[in-house]
């Protein structure tokens, strides 16, 4: 327990709207220009056509459908809070507002129960995300999410549903007994819990959706429910909290989802010969969710392993069906054997990618998910930068925020989101409502566009003067979003920027520029923003799988990569730029899995100056390909450069883009 927290707001009601009620809020500024929507389906113009992958399906789950990967300052926040008492400055445009309050608004349809649902419909669903290009365009407009991690073992110094050792292989490495860990939700009393504070909160630092863990893994429900007793109204709290979250996102013009695990390591059934006893309690589950908390924007699955499709049969299906049938708009993540709408990457940056819709997640505070135990949040630098990228690379950026037991939220984490809504009120009109490019990012930054409009987002490695390859475009004006000093020269084959107030110790993190352009921005051609080496060597494999070559590193489509044998335990890429070249740093992305999880790797980067020079290691790095979204290193001169991949397992290498850049500005001393 930790004191001091965010703390708490009166008279707000622990009863959700009913599913049909069109009220978007009850505080004195609703979320969508003070008007009551219609309930109506959102129709947002798609910018392009969803085609199939060709992406062959690997063994494991194929039976499965082929998947497509308030207000001024609230009571209570006290000196924990960061946020002075301020307007709320509006940070997305008007477009976006109707966008929030319609995804948030879309009538819930009556619907047959599953029972019903006849097992014809196992693969009905297989085709929807090619069919569904607008509710993708009106989640890609959010741009900016919040997790939620919380439960009975939330500040135990344990990791969530992990630390639980059911006797059996569904969690070998779990620490705690089942019957310990099965009684933690008689100690859980969140009389703390106040939502509004959290989502105001949220909401300033650039929010605009959230996904609230309904079940985990360990099987508890932090919702009412009528399928077992092992929910949150058994807690001495005894009140619905995700009734209460779900009309806390109404007031707070945030749209709701839920996660939940279809795996289930305490429900007796689960992967047994009664599974079917277990895909009947799940579908009531999914039923109860998307019955009874009002519309949903999101679903996130949690993986259905190690149960295989002659367990599960035809449920993730039906499952699919009435979700999207009762919430026309929702989207559907990976990893509930269904056809998803979007791909999700723990902890990396995918690569860029316009067509796939995507998500990064991570969490706020390397105490893990769920809070744990009291550390530092990460810096505010590393996740600006996760954000940035991941938006300049046409995904969506999910951020958890574990709150303490007590139903506070931790405060230095609620501090260093006041951090980024700072950042927010400043460049916010740079992420809502945009897409990625058409500036590829690089050690420079990243870029975002919509409308006539391109967003620079420069990282502190830019000093005072940036160039960049001129667009197919005019660029009619420029300016810096915190309306500091900028030089500016557009011609036919380059743009340059002047900031005479980027000394070396006095540079904001990802400084924002607006570039004003006289056609619209998405449409053209996408333009390495820094040069890419890669791109013009001659490339040596270690191995290839099939006809996946290396080539496909920079075809800019995340759905395709370089592939290697599964059984292969050290992959390498060797390099030939022909001559030396200056480089100084190294952009890898993972291809997006479905069926299973991403990976982490052990990688080498490793340099030579010319056929007679020894191999000198440059870079290491132990973790996931995009995790950080760019590794840099001390610049060296090599002809030859060497990437070797150290796997943990047996699983393809599958790199979907990978880059090498010179430095932004070679050394004086060179």
């Amino acid at each position: 327990m930790v004191a001091g927290g965010i703390g708490s707001v009166k008279g707000e009601s622990s009863c959700p709207l009913p599913v049909n009620d069109m009220r978007i809020g009850a505080l004195d500024k609703p979320a969508v220009n003070g008007l009551r929507i219609a309930p109506v389906a959102l129709f947002v113009a798609s910018h392009e056509s969803r085609q199939p992958s060709t992406r062959p399906r690997r063994p494991g789950f194929a039976a499965f459908p082929p998947s497509r990967r308030c207000r001024d300052r609230l009571p209570g926040l006290g000196k924990a809070n960061p946020m002075k008492t301020k307007a709320r400055q509006t940070m997305y445009p008007n477009n976006l507002k109707t966008i929030v309050g319609a995804l948030a608004l879309v009538t819930a349809a009556p619907l047959p129960s599953l029972a019903q649902q006849t097992a014809s419909n196992q693969h009905a669903d297989a085709a929807a995300p090619m069919l569904r290009a607008a509710p993708a365009d009106a989640w890609r407009a959010l741009r900016v999410g919040l997790f939620i991690h919380w439960g009975p073992s939330s500040g135990k110094a344990l990791p969530q549903s992990h630390s639980h050792a059911r006797k059996s292989a569904l969690n070998p490495s779990g620490s705690v007994p089942p019957e310990v860990y099965d009684q933690f939700y008689k100690e859980f009393n969140p009389t703390n819990y106040h939502p509004d504070v959290w989502l105001k909160l949220a909401h300033d630092a650039g929010m605009r959706y959230a996904v609230f863990v309904a079940k985990h893994h360990d099987g508890f429900c932090m919702f009412k429910t009528t399928a077992t007793d092992y929910n949150i109204m058994a807690t001495p709290y005894g009140k619905d909290v995700a009734a209460m979250f779900a009309a806390a996102c109404r007031r707070q013009g945030i749209a709701l989802g839920w996660q939940i695990s279809p795996k289930d390591w305490k429900h007796p059934d689960f992967n047994t010969a009664n599974h079917d006893r277990y895909n009947a309690y799940y579908e009531k589950l999914i039923n109860e969710l998307s019955a009874n908390y009002g519309p949903l924007s999101v679903m996130w699955f949690d993986g259905i392993e190690p149960a295989g499709p002659d367990k599960w049969k035809d449920t993730p299906a039906r499952v699919a069906k009435l979700l999207r049938d009762r919430h026309p708009n929702i989207m559907l993540g990976v990893h509930g054997g269904c056809a998803e709408d979007f791909l999700s990457f723990e902890t990396m940056v995918a690569p860029f990618d316009r067509q796939q819709p995507w998500e990064m997640c991570e969490a706020i505070n390397p105490s893990g998910w769920v809070f744990n135990q009291p550390m530092p949040p990460f810096p505010l630098r590393g996740l600006l930068r996760n954000l940035v990228y991941t938006v300049a690379r046409d995904g969506n950026y999910l951020l958890d925020v574990g709150p303490m037991p007590d139903g506070q939220l931790y405060p230095p984490d609620a501090e260093r989101l006041g951090e980024i809504a700072a950042w927010m009120k400043i460049n916010a009109e740079g992420i809502h409502g945009t897409r990625g490019g058409p500036y590829r990012d690089g050690e420079w930054g990243g870029a975002t566009c919509k409308s006539n409009a391109v967003y620079l987002f420069l990282a502190d490695r830019v000093g005072t003067n940036l160039t960049l390859p001129a667009l197919a475009a005019k660029v009619r004006s420029a300016r810096r979003l915190d309306g500091g000093p900028l030089e500016w020269k557009a011609d036919n084959t380059a743009l340059r920027l002047g900031m005479s107030d980027r000394a070396a110790n006095q540079r904001p993190v990802f400084l924002g520029v607006k570039l004003e352009l006289d056609r619209p921005a998405f449409s053209l051609p996408l333009v390495d923003g820094q040069l890419n080496l890669a791109a013009t060597a001659r490339l040596t494999p270690s191995s290839v799988h099939g006809s996946a070559t290396p080539q496909r590193l920079f075809d800019n489509n995340g759905d395709t990569a370089w592939e290697t044998e599964p059984d292969d335990k050290v992959n390498s890429l060797e390099f030939d730029f022909g001559e030396p070249k200056l480089i100084s740093s190294l952009s890898l992305s993972e291809r997006g899995q479905r069926e299973s999880w991403n990976h982490a790797y052990r990688v080498e980067l490793k340099a030579r100056l010319d056929e007679h020079g020894e191999w000198q290691t440059v870079l290491k790095h132990t973790g996931t390909l995009g995790g950080p979204p760019i590794l840099d290193f001390k610049a060296v001169r090599a002809r030859f450069v060497r990437l070797e991949f150290g796997k943990f397992g047996s699983y393809p290498l599958e790199i979907a883009e990978l880059r090498l850049f010179p430095p932004l500005e070679e050394p004086s001393e060179r």
